[in-house]
């Protein structure tokens, strides 16, 4: 296992959907709202991060087709979906999804204020194809986890909002037995560990208008357990501990206010066993 298929497999941690958080933001689109917003992004990293502050040069290039569509079933839930297909220069091809839903329990009129929204969110992850893992290029490594969410968002009387998401997630999925075989082939004494859950926490502000809509946000992951990469020694990424610090934001403009286009970006700053990475995303919104 060399670090560069490392860095493939921890990208997963980062796909792209049209939110920072992932599928689960602060806002629902109404009864009977489809949303559908296609996007392609560009990925780059020269650096990655393992345990204890070391970091590693390793270069990543890569590219991601993305689809995220939105529903809303009534007026206080949506069912979200997302799809992914990879391209480097190794490999390319359909790799993980996933379907979540959204709740709002509590929307409450805070007068001048403005309004104070309370949203739950879950659901689950998982690979689309039977892809290779352990190869560059790929993005995950068929991990299959439950997210969950609890979202705050306060929009106030100016149009301004602020938004606070936290956020845990199960790691599903378990190391397979050939896996594990293959690496004790190789290093006897390896004893594996199983996939470890992390918990995350977002911090968003944004202005949306008739026109146009902004935003700026912050993210912490956490992974308290897990395995770290070690230079040389044969493992699997699969079960490393992935913590780190990523920052972004989204510019949308819509000329009707129903169909429209969007740019964002974010960069990783740092953490532990994740590349550095920093992605550019150029996409469209089509409302039905």
């Amino acid at each position: 296992m060399n670090l560069r298929n490392c860095c493939c497999l921890l990208f997963a941690t980062l796909a792209c959907t049209l939110q920072a958080q992932g599928p689960l933001d602060g806002y629902l689109k109404g009864k009977g709202v489809l949303d559908l917003a296609p996007s392609f992004s560009y990925n780059t990293a020269d650096r990655f991060d393992g345990p204890s502050n070391q970091t590693y040069d390793l270069p990543y290039h890569g590219s991601m087709l993305a689809l995220f569509a939105e529903y809303g079933l009534s007026r206080k839930t949506d069912l979200v979906a997302t799809a992914a297909y990879v391209f480097t220069e190794n490999k390319s091809g359909l790799q993980d999804g996933g379907l979540f839903v959204k709740y709002r329990p509590c929307y409450k009129d805070i007068g001048n204020g403005g309004k104070l929204g309370i949203l739950l969110g879950g659901g689950l992850a998982f690979p689309l194809s039977d892809y290779e893992p352990l190869v560059t290029g790929a993005l995950g490594q068929k991990a299959v986890s439950a997210p969950l969410r609890v979202i705050a968002q306060w929009e106030t009387a100016l149009g301004l909002f602020f938004n606070t998401t936290a956020g845990y997630t199960w790691r599903l999925d378990r190391l397979q037995d050939d896996d594990v075989a293959a690496i004790r082939a190789q290093r006897p004494d390896y004893e594996p560990v199983q996939p470890q859950n992390f918990t995350t926490l977002l911090f968003k502000a944004g202005f949306p208008a008739a026109h146009y809509y902004f935003d700026a946000w912050v993210e912490w992951q956490h992974s308290a357990g897990g395995a770290d990469y070690q230079p040389g020694v044969p493992d699997l990424p699969q079960a490393y501990g992935v913590s780190y610090t990523q920052a972004g934001g989204t510019l949308y403009y819509s000329e009707n206010g129903k169909n429209g286009f969007y740019l964002s970006g974010a960069k990783i700053f740092g953490g532990r066993n994740t590349s550095r990475l920093l992605r550019m995303t150029a996409g469209m919104v089509f409302r039905f």
